[in-house]
């Protein structure tokens, strides 16, 4: 049996009623929204190497790439690992590695993106500075090339600032590198 057709009014939606649900929505979005960005950020993030580590292996006249064969002119690599406060490695982290340190002859320490070209070191192809991005292993991978120190230069020391920037925070690391002899 078929119903006739219904002349009642269709219910209205007032004003009142658009407003106080969206006034419920728009927290639950915004809580929604943040939720995920709080997870992923982890917090003010760790760096290796540490603040405050001095590295004395390093040699000077390592200018020639990291390319190189020869393990005595091959430019160094600097790993810069960086986690969050549960040891969780920290993809996409923005990494700054600044060298300071020069002498007569100029800057001790060229800093790049790895791999390092070879050139005539950092005392005649300054290159002080290179940011980079972590990978997915939370590794952002740089390479350093030294200036040749003659006998009167050495020994010689130089500072690596690192500087890393997240959405949980920023982190930095002060290396000193002491270079006392050359290759």
């Amino acid at each position: 049996m078929t119903r006739p057709p219904s002349h009642a009014t269709p219910a209205t939606i007032h004003r009142r009623t658009v407003l106080v649900g969206a006034t419920w929505t728009v927290p639950t979005i915004a809580v929604a929204i943040a939720a995920p960005l709080a997870a992923a950020s982890g917090g003010t993030p760790s760096v290796s190497p540490a603040n405050g580590t001095v590295i004395t292996t390093w040699k000077g006249d390592h200018h020639y790439g990291s390319g190189n064969s020869n393990s005595k002119r091959r430019s160094y690599d600097l790993p810069v690992a960086v986690t969050d406060a549960s040891g969780a490695a920290v993809a996409n982290a923005t990494v700054t590695v600044v060298a300071t340190g020069r002498n007569r002859d100029g800057d001790l320490l060229g800093v790049y993106a790895s791999p390092a070209p070879s050139n005539g070191g950092p005392e005649s192809s300054p290159h002080p500075s290179a940011t980079i991005t972590t990978g997915a292993t939370g590794v952002a991978l740089f390479a350093v090339n030294t200036q040749n120190l003659s006998s009167s230069e050495r020994p010689a020391e130089a500072v690596l600032t690192i500087t890393v920037t997240t959405p949980g925070g920023s982190a930095t690391s002060v290396v000193t590198v002491r270079l006392t002899e050359t290759d």
